[in-house]
């Protein structure tokens, strides 16, 4: 099978994301796709969504997701819901994946996801609600310290590259001091000022 392309996970994204809307379930865009909506474009084979899917939710979802075209565990959603953790569904004809994090219950968390923004799709006429540039960059410095992976990095700092004239610094230093990244924030922006 051929890797799936940028198109096939962009219609299926806007799958996911028109189901989750029409099921009232809130829901949040984050992690690498994210980072590349906000900042320097780079491959992405799938996509984070936080959900904040309860049980009430879950029959209609699946429901929304018919097997063969799709790829759901019934159990793995109840699963996910029960202990906190990502679920996922795939879209076997072109291999089109997204991760769905139920809300996680810390007070950070929390917050992010109240300070989400409803943002354009381009073209497609269509908008999502996506994490802020300020939490995607804190987020990702946070997940750089816990990993050790540049790939964070780079995405922080491709975001910062390209909001740079619309960064809320004061949201975003205190985002930084709550999620204990404050000093790699600081070595970051340092090493950016010299393009601005």
């Amino acid at each position: 099978m051929q890797p799936v392309t940028g198109q096939e996970l962009r219609d299926f994204f806007l799958y996911v994301i028109d189901v989750l809307e029409y099921l009232d379930i809130p829901y949040m865009v984050v992690g690498g796709y994210a980072a590349t909506f906000y900042g320097e474009p780079r491959m992405t084979i799938d996509v984070d969504i936080v959900v904040d899917m309860q049980r009430k939710h879950v029959e209609a979802f699946l429901e929304a997701f018919p097997i063969p075209e799709f790829y759901v565990s019934r159990e793995g959603v109840l699963d996910s819901l029960r202990q906190r953790y990502p679920f996922n569904v795939i879209q076997p004809a072109t291999g089109a994946k997204i991760d769905l994090m139920p809300l996680p219950r810390d007070v950070f968390s929390r917050m992010i996801f109240r300070q989400r923004k409803r943002m354009p799709l381009g073209e497609s006429g269509k908008s999502a609600w996506f994490i802020t540039p300020e939490d995607i960059v804190v987020t990702k410095l946070k997940a750089y310290l816990e990993t050790g992976s540049d790939k964070h990095l780079r995405d922080a700092r491709g975001v910062m590259l390209v909001q740079w004239e619309t960064l809320d610094w004061k949201k975003l230093q205190d985002a930084a001091r709550m999620a204990k990244v404050e000093d790699l924030l600081n070595q970051l922006v340092q090493s950016l000022s010299e393009f601005y």
